[in-house]
């Protein structure tokens, strides 16, 4: 009788484990399973304006698009990079700027300007493995 205990108690021992094993897995399941969410870009946009090591993280340098200034034109590096502040928005406030912004499920585009004046921001946000990057920045100031 007292092995028959011994025996039940280790198939309960064992039976325990191996479900505590099957949690895991499947908790493993699921956090490899959000890896293939699509990030908002609402979110991302927000995050990235806020905090400029989310920024850096979301540019792959060199990225396309110039810094121009009167005869200075530069390739943007990580070195040169200036933190963008202000978020893309679906309607400019400032009526000193014409603005447009074309918004797609892997593509956002938005475009400041003041019209013959040599001024133009233009950038473009691209979905990329679920995550959205800033992917072209043009600073154009003639």
């Amino acid at each position: 009788m007292g092995n028959q205990i011994k025996i039940t108690f280790l198939l309960l021992v064992f039976t325990l484990l191996s479900c505590n094993r099957n949690a895991e897995k499947a908790d493993n399941l699921v956090v490899k399973n959000t890896v293939n969410t699509v990030e908002s870009f609402d979110e991302f946009n927000i995050k990235f304006h806020k905090d400029s090591i989310f920024q850096l993280s979301r540019i792959n340098f060199p990225i396309e698009g110039k810094s121009i200034d009167g005869f200075d034109k530069n390739e943007w590096t990580s070195k040169n990079w200036e933190i963008l502040k202000t978020p893309v928005v679906e309607k400019s406030e400032n009526k000193e700027y014409e603005h447009s912004l074309v918004k797609s499920d892997t593509l956002v585009i938005e475009k400041y300007w003041i019209k013959d004046s040599g001024f133009l921001v233009e950038r473009k946000f691209k979905r990329i493995k679920n995550k959205w990057f800033l992917t072209y920045y043009n600073d154009v100031n003639l």
